[in-house]
């Protein structure tokens, strides 16, 4: 029985949110007024000086039965396959500013969505062993209602500028209970992934 109880979590856990997700995208000159229209105080919000682009994400959320543990947020690049994670830069929720983190919990998430089979760190690790794996996620409390705007960047060599955020992005939102184990994710935003 917990078992089933279990699987049919993964598969509508984040059924019971309603979540409105925005994305924008920035470039050095742009950013600051990008996040501060999306709610972030001046000032507050630092980029990669590497990254030419970056994907502002604002999500607001309303309806969750969840008051501990956290909700992740994760953006991908759909342009390959599998869907690529992009690193995190940073973010703001109703704390204030939040760092990015990735813990090793969270391949959980390549095992049970076959449209999140990118964040599987194996796709990442060498022969050496060594992972390239940047950290992908924001997090934010979790909340019966909340938002969290979140900025993203492509890593690696040869970058390829976004032109069209719904057909080349997708916005995954996850939670994680308050032992650190993955409940379930959600595309938010986005075209699924091939």
């Amino acid at each position: 029985m917990l078992h089933v109880q279990r699987e049919r979590e993964w598969t509508q856990g984040g059924d019971q949110l309603t979540v409105r997700a925005e994305v924008v995208l920035a470039t050095h000159d742009t950013f600051g007024g990008v996040v501060a229209g999306l709610g972030v105080p001046a000032g507050e919000a630092t980029r990669s000086e590497n990254a030419d682009q970056s994907v502002v994400v604002h999500v607001r959320w309303s309806g969750s039965p969840h008051s501990d543990g956290s909700f992740e947020l994760i953006a991908l690049d759909r342009r390959v396959f599998p869907a690529r994670p992009l690193a995190a830069d940073g973010g703001w929720n109703s704390e204030g500013g939040t760092g990015s983190d990735w813990a090793g919990a969270y391949e959980a998430l390549a095992q049970h969505y076959d449209w999140l089979s990118g964040v599987a760190a194996a796709n990442y690790t060498d022969a050496n062993g060594m992972n390239t794996f940047p950290t992908a996620a924001v997090n934010a409390p979790a909340a019966e209602d909340g938002t969290v705007t979140a900025w993203f960047r492509q890593w690696g060599e040869g970058t390829i500028p976004f032109t069209d955020p719904a057909g080349e992005i997708v916005v995954a939102m996850f939670y994680v209970d308050d032992k650190g184990q993955v409940r379930w994710a959600r595309r938010i935003y986005g075209r699924p992934p091939r």
